[in-house]
């Protein structure tokens, strides 16, 4: 098999690719999703990986095809396999863009509680939207997420938000509780406190 040191590089190029730009994706989503830490260097070292890319993609491109031309039809399907690795990174590459988006358009929050009862019920309720959150027993959390409504538009240096609170109902002695969140904006990560008289706080005391 003629240059088959250029298959090798083209194929390593192609599977680093991949790799570390789904790997800095996932730790970045996971952060948010699991924990609501907002990672912001993952998302710099993206949008540098996605730059650094690009000549990487070109240079493992050429040497599959210059392989490709030199062992047709001999290893048709590895040359096929090898150029399939470095295209498959570009709808990865619009895919991770697009949730990178959708995700940003979101404000975390993780709930810490620490009451007396368990909640039977936690309930994240704004202008446009109500998100049931299940049971919250004592001192434990909850992550979760919400999309921030702007009443007078995002252009604006500082546009007014709706308000959203939470809603808690207490497995004994059942009543509603509603606590109005801080305002939060989109693509933020935040922690909030309840304590044992159901006040929002900033830390525990």
């Amino acid at each position: 098999m003629k240059n088959k040191i250029l298959y090798e590089i083209g194929l390593l190029f192609g599977l680093i690719l991949l790799t570390v730009g789904l790997f800095i994706f996932l730790t970045w989503w996971s952060a948010r999703a699991f924990f609501a830490i907002d990672l912001n260097t993952f998302e710099i070292l993206g949008f540098l990986w996605i730059l650094i890319s690009i000549p990487i993609a070109l240079i493992g491109l050429l040497l599959i095809i210059i392989f490709l031309f030199k062992n047709y039809p001999n290893n048709l399907k590895k040359s096929i396999l090898g150029l399939l690795l470095i295209l498959i990174n570009i709808p990865v590459s619009y895919w991770v863009l697009d949730k990178q988006s959708d995700l940003d358009s979101r404000a975390y929050i993780k709930i810490y509680y620490k009451g007396i009862f368990d909640l039977s019920e936690v309930t994240l309720k704004g202008k446009n939207f109500e998100k049931k959150l299940g049971s919250l027993d004592c001192l434990t959390s909850k992550v979760t997420y919400f999309y921030p409504k702007y009443i007078n538009g995002c252009n604006d240096s500082y546009p007014e938000t709706d308000t959203v609170v939470l809603i808690l109902k207490k497995q004994k002695n059942p009543m509603l509780i509603k606590l109005t969140l801080p305002r939060i904006d989109k693509g933020e990560c935040k922690k909030l406190y309840i304590d044992k008289e159901y006040k929002l706080i900033d830390k525990w005391e």
